[in-house]
């Protein structure tokens, strides 16, 4: 989705925009939606495809694209290939999305990697984290974040969101938005409610089970909380296409997973003035700018979060939404679109 949401702003922006993706995938079926011009292409191995990288080379020709943005590290030998292939015609830029699992220092790695012309890292950890493990020419290397469209952000008092979406007017409101899964650290959030004496506060957890999903996580959840004698004090709302209303009603954001390496969700809550308890791993501690703007909890750790969500309830920890949407502001898609045009500007013919 951040792929699909850069190449709408861009092409608003006035660029001929195309997306190269698999005929009826997810990301296919949205990027029409979105009435971006797809083209398809069929499935690549990942390694040594030459004949698939042949072919996207021709249709790139073929439309007069110049620049080659991709974000899957499974894209990689592709393009990679498709730039060796066109004798310096396309440019490419990878997009980083994920943390590295492990050094990535071989040889076969490294030759790929010279045929980046750019690598684009959300954030300043995962820079140094590149530099790290990776032997890739610094100066090709940008921090430039995912965007975040603040004209979504809602208007409205908290108590009319509350409203909308049936929620208690008159308690503290944390909320965790996220898909219902074990990596998503809903699990922790119920340990550490059972261990603040402060009763005078609910719980929201929005979201859907994980597609495919046999096990109705959901179900595991609410059991986890009947059996803890929890149930008048969660919540359980589907997913929301706008998610900002939920925000606005919540008091406090829960970023309970272990680590998320870029969270749109700790950044939309910021968007929408309503501060964050995040893990301190990933990308989080840098977004809350290292507990200036958020708290931070141990990883893992449902004691810990427990005693940060007990600072909210005691007002131990308060901060202004305006301190928090100056944050966010950072991520303003305009400015993150202007990055991208002076990267394009930078390595066009």
């Amino acid at each position: 989705m951040n792929q699909l949401r850069n190449a709408s702003w861009m092409q608003k922006r006035g660029y001929d925009v195309s997306i190269f993706c698999i005929e009826n995938t997810p990301i296919y079926e949205k990027a029409k939606a979105l009435g971006l011009p797809v083209r398809t292409i069929e499935k690549h191995r990942r390694y040594y495809d030459f004949a698939k990288a042949k072919a996207l080379l021709n249709a790139l020709l073929k439309e007069n694209i110049q620049h080659l943005i991709f974000r899957a590290t499974v894209d990689m030998s592709l393009v990679a290939t498709v730039k060796f292939l066109s004798k310096g015609k396309i440019k490419t830029h990878f997009f980083m999305e994920m943390e590295f699992g492990a050094p990535k220092k071989q040889f076969f790695r490294t030759l790929r990697y010279r045929y980046f012309d750019s690598w684009n890292c959300p954030l300043d950890f995962l820079k140094n984290q590149v530099l790290a493990n990776a032997h890739v020419d610094p100066k090709k290397l940008n921090v430039i974040p995912s965007g975040l469209d603040l004209s979504a952000v809602i208007n409205e008092t908290k108590e009319a969101s509350r409203e909308t979406l049936h929620l208690p007017k008159d308690v503290f409101l944390f909320g965790l938005i996220g898909r219902f899964d074990p990596k998503k650290g809903q699990e922790l959030v119920i340990d550490a409610v059972q261990q603040i004496e402060n009763t005078n506060f609910h719980v929201v957890f929005v979201g859907e089970n994980t597609v495919d999903d046999k096990v109705n996580y959901d179900q595991l959840l609410k059991a986890k909380i009947e059996q803890a004698g929890l149930q008048k004090r969660f919540h359980f709302l589907p997913f929301q296409e706008n998610p900002f209303r939920s925000f606005n009603a919540f008091d406090c954001t829960l970023m309970a997973s272990d680590s998320e390496t870029f969270g749109m969700v700790t950044i939309e809550s910021l968007a929408q003035g309503t501060p964050v308890i995040g893990s301190n791993a990933g990308g989080t501690p840098e977004i809350l700018e290292f507990g200036k703007t958020g708290l931070l909890y141990t990883t893992k750790s449902s004691t810990d979060l427990a005693a940060k969500m007990n600072a909210f309830l005691r007002a131990e920890f308060t901060i202004q939404p305006e301190k928090l949407k100056e944050r966010a502001a950072y991520f303003n898609h305009e400015n993150v679109c202007q990055k991208v045009e002076n990267l394009l500007a930078q390595h066009s013919k």
